[in-house]
């Protein structure tokens, strides 16, 4: 089965940097508990704009990382399988 990616970009404003830091933990935690990835980016030039990837086995997987347990992740990209 391929790999499910979930992307979504967030602007924190600097009062709210240490909660929204706090957050991506969690949400880190939450994706290792059932074997997906979380990373989170912020921009080089825009302090405060992030771009967050959510990278599971499957959709279910997927699902459950970003919190949406009752149904699939509407904004996901499924992995291409480039040919050799």
């Amino acid at each position: 089965m391929a790999r499910s990616l979930h992307m979504v970009e967030r602007v924190v404003p600097a009062d709210g940097r240490a909660a929204y830091l706090a957050q991506l933990a969690r949400r880190r935690e939450q994706a290792v508990a059932v074997q997906a990835h979380f990373w989170a980016f912020e921009h080089a030039g825009e302090a405060g704009r992030f771009v967050e990837f959510t990278e599971a086995p499957s959709d279910e997987v997927l699902a459950v990382a970003c919190g949406f347990a009752e149904g699939p992740v509407n904004d996901r990209w499924t992995e291409v399988r480039i040919p050799a």
